[in-house]
């Protein structure tokens, strides 16, 4: 038997590498009968045990545990976990400046996704040679103050490249964002030949086409892997109650702790700490609008 780690799902075929060497492998049967229906017995980012039946084919045998997750809800059943990717140190969230238009909403979901399931949250704004005055610095002001890792970046114009790549190195990673925001452009920017098809975004409706069909684990010569995740429309979190939205928003959550109720959800109650701070220009009101989307959403996935 042999240990590796899945590169790439293809239908019923997975690319797994092992020792530098790649191999075609199948599934034993009993890998989906073991699965719990959630997601598929296997994902790419997945340590394995797996049997060589020829030169350059195998079978997987087991999965071992999983360290960390990049899940949300099946977009086909929201009472399903779809997991994207397994054992991933950090989920780099993509938002552009402008098309598609950076949505605070988005990355808070992402967020959300990253912290539960045990990545560490980057944001990287890209497209930043399409900014006006003021729009880099107010990303800036209001996630930078909270202890996210932020970077700035233009693919098209190289800007920011060298710091996304140093951010990178040593690490597996995954892409996180809207279609059209840049992922793929952003990779190819990073390593040139990598061939990721870059999509046109639509203006009519100002939302991106998807360019990635399926999850790669792809290494960069640089050091460190990515995956380039197909892009979303609709980010269902999964197995996040309404009592737990606020744990994910950092400033919401110290401030809450002054309300008069334990269990204010800050949206109705009265004496509300976090609602009297967003009066008193103390909080952020799209942060506390971007909460209370999220809080009302959950259950509704």
């Amino acid at each position: 038997m042999k240990q590796g780690c899945v590169l790439n799902i293809e239908g019923p075929w997975c690319q797994v590498e092992a020792e530098g060497c790649l191999y075609r492998c199948g599934l034993r049967k009993k890998l989906f009968l073991q699965a719990d229906g959630r997601s598929g017995p296997v994902v790419v980012g997945d340590a394995v045990i797996f049997e060589e039946t020829t030169t350059g084919e195998g079978v997987i045998d087991g999965v071992l545990e999983r360290r960390t997750k990049l899940s949300r809800s099946a977009p086909w059943a929201h009472e399903k976990e779809h997991i994207v990717a397994s054992n991933i140190d950090q989920l780099l969230i993509v938002a552009s400046i402008k098309n598609p238009p950076l949505k605070e909403g988005v990355i808070d979901r992402y967020i959300i996704v990253a912290e539960s399931g045990g990545l560490n949250p980057i944001i990287c704004v890209n497209k930043i040679d399409l900014a006006k005055d003021g729009e880099v610095s107010s990303v800036e002001e209001m996630y930078g103050g909270l202890g996210y890792s932020l970077l700035f970046t233009s693919a098209v114009h190289g800007e920011g490249i060298d710091q996304l790549r140093a951010a990178l190195r040593d690490r597996k990673t995954a892409f996180g964002g809207q279609s059209g925001v840049g992922k793929s452009s952003l990779i190819n920017a990073l390593q040139p030949g990598l061939g990721l098809r870059v999509g046109e975004v639509r203006r009519a409706v100002r939302k991106g086409r998807h360019t990635t069909s399926s999850v790669s684990l792809i290494k960069l010569d640089t050091g460190g892997h990515v995956v380039d995740t197909p892009g979303v429309r609709e980010l269902g979190l999964w197995d996040i109650e309404r009592q737990d939205v606020a744990e994910f928003f950092p400033e919401i959550w110290e401030m809450g702790r002054n309300c008069k109720y334990t269990r204010c959800t800050h949206s109705h109650e009265p004496a509300c700490a976090v609602k009297e701070a967003v009066q008193q220009g103390t909080l952020n009101r799209r942060r506390h609008e971007s909460y209370l989307r999220i809080l009302n959403s959950v259950g509704k996935n």
